[in-house]
C-alpha cells in the first residue's frame, strides 16, 4: 500500500520511494511566472523529478523558475498533446514508473501525489485496472468543481462525496493532476496529437474507457486549477458565472468534438453529454457573451473543419 510517509503501517522509505519514481510533467505557453513558481513549490517536494515542456514561449524562463526542473524547449508551437507526449518520453526515458501531467495554471494541495498513490494501491486489490487518479478540482475560489460522469445527456458533476470515501468512478479526469501509471499509458497509448489543443483529455479518458480500464477521482487529495482566461455572468433565466476563452479556442472545442465523434470508442453517453455542452457553449459564447462575434467565427470554422475531417493547428 501507499501512503503519506510516516503513517501507520507505511514504512517511511517505502513512501520516498514511491514518491521518487513520479514524474511531474508540466507544459506551459507563455506562463504566468510568478503563479508557475507557485506551482514548482508545491510540486517538487511530491515528486522525484520534473520536466518542463515549453512550447515556444517568447522570452527565456528566469533561471530561479527552472533550476529545480528539466526543461525542454520546442522552437515551435507544436500543440498541448505533442508537448505531453514529449514530457512522457521524457518520464519514461528516466525510469519512471508514474507520470503527474500539470498544466501551468494549475497548483497541488499538500500531499497530493501521495493520496493519489494511496488510492491507486487500495484499488488494486480489488481488480481494477486504474488508468488514472485524479484529484478534487478546485475554482479560483476554492470551490470544489465535482467529478465528472455522463449522465442523463449531460456531464454530470459529482460533488456529494461521503466523508472519507477513498474514490469516485469517473468517465472523464482533467489531464491536469492525473496521475498515471506507466503501463496504463503504454496499453492505451499516448495522447492524440491530431487535435492539437482541446479534448485531448478526453478522447484519452475515453480510450481507457473502451478498453476496459477506469478512471478515479480521490476526494482527498485537492487541485486548485483555473480554466478560461476570465470569468463573465450572463442572465440567460438566472445569473450564471462562466470560463471564457479566447475566440481560438472555441475553434478546438467544436472541430475537437466532430473529430472524436468519428471514433468507436466515443461512448454514446458522451455524445449526448457533449452535444449539450456543444449547444449550451454556442448560446453562450457565441450569442451572448462579450467579445461573441469573433467567438462565433471561429465555431464556424472549427464546425466546418471538423466535419471535413481536418486535424492538426489552426490555419
Amino acid at each position: 500500500m501507499t501512503s503519506t510517509p510516516g503513517s501507520p503501517g507505511q514504512p517511511v522509505h517505502q513512501a520516498e520511494t514511491d514518491r521518487a519514481s513520479v514524474v511531474a510533467v508540466i507544459v506551459t505557453f507563455q506562463p504566468d511566472i510568478d503563479r508557475l513558481q507557485r506551482l514548482l513549490e508545491a510540486l517538487i517536494p511530491q515528486v522525484g523529478k520534473v520536466v518542463l515542456v515549453d512550447n515556444a514561449s517568447t522570452g527565456a524562463l528566469p533561471g530561479n523558475v527552472h533550476a529545480a526542473c528539466t526543461v525542454l524547449p520546442s522552437e515551435h508551437n507544436s500543440g498541448l498533446a505533442a508537448a505531453q507526449n514529449a514530457g512522457i518520453a521524457w518520464a519514461r526515458g528516466q525510469g519512471a514508473a508514474w507520470v503527474l501531467l500539470l498544466d501551468q495554471d494549475s497548483v497541488p494541495g499538500p500531499g497530493m501525489v501521495a493520496e493519489l498513490l494511496r488510492v491507486h494501491d487500495e484499488a488494486l486489490p480489488l481488480g481494477l485496472k486504474v488508468a488514472a487518479v485524479g484529484p478534487a478540482p478546485l475554482d479560483g475560489e476554492g470551490r470544489f468543481e465535482g467529478f465528472t460522469r455522463f449522465r442523463n445527456g449531460r456531464y454530470q458533476a459529482i460533488t456529494d462525496t461521503a466523508q472519507g470515501q477513498s474514490w469516485i468512478p469517473c468517465d472523464f479526469l482533467i489531464a491536469s493532476g492525473s496521475l498515471i501509471p506507466v503501463h496504463a499509458l503504454s496499453a492505451i497509448g499516448g495522447m492524440d496529437e491530431r487535435l492539437f489543443i482541446d479534448k485531448i483529455d478526453t478522447d484519452w479518458c475515453l480510450r481507457a474507457l473502451e478498453a476496459g480500464w477506469c478512471l478515479l477521482g480521490a476526494p482527498q487529495a485537492s487541485l486548485h486549477h483555473s480554466l478560461g482566461e476570465r470569468r463573465v455572468r450572463l442572465w440567460f433565466g438566472r445569473w450564471r458565472v462562466l470560463s471564457q476563452h479566447r475566440p481560438f479556442r472555441y475553434y478546438y472545442m467544436v472541430r475537437n468534438s466532430l473529430l472524436l465523434r468519428r471514433h468507436a470508442h466515443a461512448a454514446a453517453a458522451w455524445r449526448s453529454a457533449d452535444l449539450r455542452q456543444l449547444r449550451s457553449i454556442v448560446l453562450y459564447f457565441g450569442i451572448l457573451a462579450p467579445g461573441r462575434l469573433q467567438a462565433s467565427w471561429m465555431m464556424l470554422r472549427g464546425a466546418l473543419d471538423g466535419l471535413r475531417g481536418i486535424s492538426g493547428p489552426l490555419r
